[in-house]
């Protein structure tokens, strides 16, 4: 009988605050934590012989860094990066011609997720991608389904109904 692994998780982002939340999101699992993109890749391409390596969590914006992401991972050849997925936590956000929302990602491991990440919806979305999902009623959103789930999140956020705030803010004991 084989004995379960943790999940190994590549943590990156340039956010203290979302690498904190990330860490209390994620513990139990294996997890190294990145502040940079140039950081996770010299993590990932020092990656040889250990063991596989899960999902990658990128905290950015950047579409192109996500495809330069996901094209290194499938450079290297590596066994333990073979079968790795990037999770791409953004903030939804509008061609300013259009006005339409831009979520989709056309590179093949790349899962897009809205922020903040929710801990059940990111337990769940790892759950479902490693096919250890427990019975519950949560099946992952694909095609028309997630495009409507992503605009309606994207809408919540783009018109104001939950605030974000990332930073170090003076506690004050005059409240």
């Amino acid at each position: 009988m084989t004995q379960s692994q943790p999940l190994r998780l590549v943590v990156c982002s340039s956010s203290d605050a979302t690498l904190a939340l990330l860490q209390t999101m994620l513990s139990g699992f294996s997890v190294t934590f990145a502040s940079s993109i140039d950081d996770a890749k010299f993590h990932m391409e020092s990656l040889a012989s250990h063991p596989p390596i899960d999902f990658v969590i990128l905290d950015d914006q950047s579409e192109a860094n996500v495809e330069d992401l996901a094209r290194l991972l499938r450079s290297l050849n590596s066994k333990a990066l073979r079968d790795t997925k990037i999770i791409h936590l953004y903030t939804p956000t509008t061609n300013h011609l259009s006005g339409l929302a831009l979520f989709s990602s056309s590179t093949p491991g790349v899962i897009k997720m809205t922020k903040p990440p929710r801990k059940a919806r990111l337990l769940q979305t790892l759950a479902s991608l490693k096919n250890v999902c427990n019975g519950t009623s949560y099946s992952p959103a694909t095609g028309v389904t997630k495009d409507t789930e992503d605009l309606v999140n994207s809408q919540r956020t783009l018109y104001g109904n939950v605030l974000v705030a990332e930073g170090e803010y003076p506690c004050s004991s005059n409240h």
